[in-house]
C-alpha cells in the first residue's frame, strides 16, 4: 500500500447486492420442504422406441396452463404420444393443485427448470425430445417443425412487446450470450428459449442454473456437442413472459467455460450488470472497433470512492502510478473509482484492468479483462477468477494455491514502487524522522502489533498517521497526514521504517508495497512474517521480526545496518525490477496477446 496525502490505510466493507429492478415480482413462496434439486440422472437414460417425447414443464403457479400444451402436444403426435409434465419453483413461486388428469412426472415441484428438465427425462425418451415452457404457445405445426429438425432446434419466439428471440449468439467468449433478435436467423450457437428440440441419443444432465437463458443455453450446447450437429431456428411461436435474469457464481461458471471459443462477432456493447454477481450481457455495437493495435484505450478500476472521501486511498495512488507507467508505453488510460465501475460509454475501452482491493468489480465483455489481485485475497472467489481474460495476484503464494483451486492461471505479480519519489536522494538528515524508528499509517480502528511492540519495548518510535494519539506516548505523535513526497523522505531518513500486513496477505504472500517503497528510497524496513518473502526478496536491508525479542534486536540503536552505497545499490535494483513501468511492461503484453484471442 502506498501512502499519501491524507491516506493511511484501506478500509475494509461488507456489500450486498440489490434485487434487480427487471426481476418478476413474486407473491410469498408456499413452503419448500420437498422441493428437490435433480442434478443428473441416477443411471443411463433408457431409449424408447418412441419418435417423440414431449416435456411439459411449468412454473409452479402456472399449472392451468400445462392442458393446452399437452393438447397441442396430442393433436401434433396422437392421442398416444409420449406427454409428460414437471412443475418447477423458480423465483420463490408459489403452488398450485396438481390436476390428476394431467400426465405428471411427480406431484411435487423440483428446484428450477435444469431440475425439471432432469426429472422429465429419467423414465427415458424417444428419438426425439421436445422440451416445451407453459411460458410459450406454439402450433402444431410448429413442433412437428422442431421434432422433424434432426438436430438441436429452437422456435423463434416473439414476445409481448413485439420483440424476437431466436436463440443465443457467442459474440464474446466469457460474456453472457446475445439473445438474437434477428428474423432472418437459421443457426446460432445454443437455444436460450424453452421451446425447442433435441436428438434423444445425445442427451445429457441439464445444469441446475437459477437463469433460465443459460441453463437452456449451457444445456442445448452440450447436447449439439454431444452429436456433433448445428442448433437450428425452426419454426415459430409466441411468449407470454420474459424472465427475470438471475445471474449466480455456478452460472458465472458456466458462461466461463466459453471463454476460449472463437468470437462470433465483432465489436459489442455492454449492458448493465445482473445481480447478485454482475455478469454483463452483450449486444452487437454499431460503430467499427479502433484497429490501433499499439495504442490502446486502458480503464482502471479501484475501490476508492469519489471526491475527497477517496482522494487519500493508497488505490488511487497505486492506480495513478501505474496509469503513468503505461501511458510511458504509448498508451490511453483512465481511472474509475466505485462509482464508475460501469459507464455508458465503456465499450471504447479496449483494456478493463481491475485492481482488485476491497470491491469485485464486474467485468467488461466489451473489452480484454485483466484482474490484478493486490490486496484482502480472502474476498476472491474462483468463480471472480474465472470472469477475467487473465488473472495476476500479488501473492506468489496465493496465486499457486488460487491456481490450483481454481483451475485458472494465475500469475504472480508483485506490487511496486515509483522511483520517480521514493530514492535515495530525498534522504533529509534534519528531518523529525532523521535515524528514528518510523512508522507510516492508520490505527486501523485498534493498535496495530508491530507500532504496540515497539512503544512496549521503548524505540525511539515516530508514527504518522491519524489516530494515534491515544495508543502511542506524545513524543512518538507524528504527523496526522503527511504528502506523498514527504513520505518518501520519512522513509529514506529513518533508521528503520516499520511494516506489517493483514493476516490474509501475509500468509498468500502479498508483499505491501510500502516495503518496495522503503527499499527504492535506500531506506531500511522491519516487516512481520510473509510468506515466501526471502523468494522475492532477499535483501541485506529488509528484515522479518517474528518475535518482540527479535524485534528488540532489530531497532537496537547500536544495530550495524549496509552503509549508504549499498542502500544505493540496492534501491537502484529495486527500481529496476519492482518499478510501475516493469509491472506495466508486463500488464501490456497481456492484454494484447488476450485482444489478438478476442478479434475475429
Amino acid at each position: 500500500m502506498t501512502p499519501g496525502s491524507g491516506w493511511f490505510g484501506r478500509r475494509r466493507r461488507d456489500t450486498t447486492a440489490a434485487d434487480h429492478p427487471d426481476r418478476e415480482a413474486r407473491p410469498a413462496p408456499a413452503t419448500t420442504a420437498d422441493v428437490v434439486r435433480v442434478a443428473g440422472f441416477n443411471r443411463p437414460l433408457p431409449h424408447l422406441d418412441r419418435d417423440v417425447t414431449v416435456l411439459v414443464t411449468t412454473r409452479s403457479d402456472r399449472h392451468a396452463e400445462v392442458d393446452r400444451l399437452v393438447a397441442v402436444a396430442r393433436a401434433a403426435f396422437g392421442r398416444g404420444a409420449d406427454v409428460r409434465a414437471v412443475s418447477y419453483v423458480a423465483d420463490a413461486s408459489p403452488r398450485d393443485a396438481f390436476s390428476r388428469r394431467l400426465p405428471w412426472v411427480r406431484t411435487v415441484p423440483v428446484d428450477g427448470l435444469g431440475s425439471a428438465i432432469n426429472a422429465g427425462l429419467a423414465a427415458g425418451v424417444g428419438r426425439v425430445l421436445l422440451l416445451i415452457d407453459t411460458s410459450v404457445s406454439v402450433e402444431v405445426s410448429a413442433l412437428r417443425d422442431l421434432a422433424a429438425a434432426g438436430s438441436v432446434a429452437q422456435a423463434q419466439v416473439r414476445l409481448p412487446d413485439g420483440t424476437l428471440r431466436s436463440g443465443a449468439r457467442l459474440l464474446r467468449p466469457g460474456a453472457l450470450p446475445w439473445s438474437d433478435d434477428r428474423a432472418d436467423v437459421d443457426v446460432v450457437f445454443a437455444a436460450d428459449q424453452p421451446v425447442l428440440s433435441v436428438p434423444g441419443a445425445a442427451l445429457v444432465p441439464a445444469p441446475c442454473l437459477p437463469d433460465e437463458r443459460t441453463t437452456l443455453t449451457a444445456w442445448s450446447r452440450a447436447v449439439a456437442e454431444t452429436h456433433g450437429g448445428p442448433v437450428r431456428v425452426v419454426g415459430q411461436a409466441t411468449r407470454s413472459v420474459e424472465p427475470g435474469r438471475t445471474v449466480d457464481a455456478a452460472t458465472v461458471d458456466a458462461v466461463a467455460a466459453w471463454r476460449h471459443r472463437e468470437p462470433g462477432g465483432g465489436a459489442v456493447v455492454a449492458g448493465p450488470p445482473l445481480p447478485p454477481w454482475g455478469a454483463r450481457p452483450v449486444s452487437p455495437a454499431s460503430h467499427a472497433p479502433d484497429s490501433d493495435a499499439d495504442h490502446l484505450t486502458w480503464s482502471l478500476k479501484i475501490a476508492a470512492p469519489a471526491g475527497p472521501e477517496g482522494d487519500g486511498w493508497g488505490d488511487v495512488h497505486f492506480a495513478a502510478e501505474l496509469a503513468g507507467a503505461l501511458e510511458r508505453l504509448g498508451q490511453r488510460v483512465r481511472i474509475d473509482r466505485r462509482d464508475a465501475h460501469v459507464r455508458d460509454d465503456d465499450a471504447a475501452d479496449d483494456v478493463t484492468l481491475v485492481i482488485r482491493g476491497l470491491d469485485r468489480v464486474p467485468p467488461n465483455p466489451a473489452s480484454v479483462n485483466l484482474l490484478w489481485v493486490i490486496s484482502h485475497p480472502d474476498d476472491v472467489s474462483d468463480t471472480e477468477l474465472r470472469s477475467f481474460d487473465r488473472a495476476f495476484a500479488a501473492g506468489p503464494t496465493w496465486a499457486a494455491a488460487a491456481s490450483a483451486r481454481s483451475g485458472v492461471d494465475v500469475e504472480p505479480l508483485l506490487q511496486a514502487t515509483d522511483p520517480a519519489v521514493f530514492h535515495p536522494g530525498v534522504r533529509s538528515t534534519s528531518s523529525a524522522d532523521a535515524d528514528r524508528v518510523v512508522f507510516v499509517g492508520s490505527t486501523r480502528g485498534a493498535a496495530r502489533p508491530v507500532v504496540s511492540d515497539a512503544v512496549a519495548l521503548g524505540a525511539d518510535l515516530r508514527v504518522h498517521g491519524p489516530g494515534w494519539g491515544a495508543l502511542v506516548p506524545a513524543e512518538s505523535l507524528g504527523e496526522p497526514s503527511l504528502s506523498r513526497a514527504e513520505v518518501a523522505t520519512a522513509y529514506a531518513s529513518a533508521r528503520v521504517v516499520l511494516n506489517d500486513h493483514w493476516p490474509d496477505m501475509a500468509a498468500g504472500g502479498f508483499v505491501s508495497n510500502r516495503v518496495f517503497d522503503v527499499l527504492a528510497s535506500g531506506g531500511v524496513v522491519v516487516t512481520d512474517e510473509v510468506a515466501g518473502l526471502a523468494e522475492v526478496l532477499d535483501v541485506p536491508t529488509l528484515a522479518v521480526a517474528r518475535s518482540r525479542d527479535a524485534l528488540a534486536a532489530l531497532l537496537d540503536p547500536a544495530r550495524v545496518w549496509p552503509s549508504a552505497a549499498e542502500r544505493a545499490e540496492i534501491a537502484s535494483r529495486i527500481a529496476a525490477e519492482h518499478s510501475f513501468d516493469a509491472r506495466a511492461a508486463v500488464l501490456l503484453t497481456a492484454a494484447r496477446t488476450a485482444r489478438a484471442c478476442l478479434r475475429p
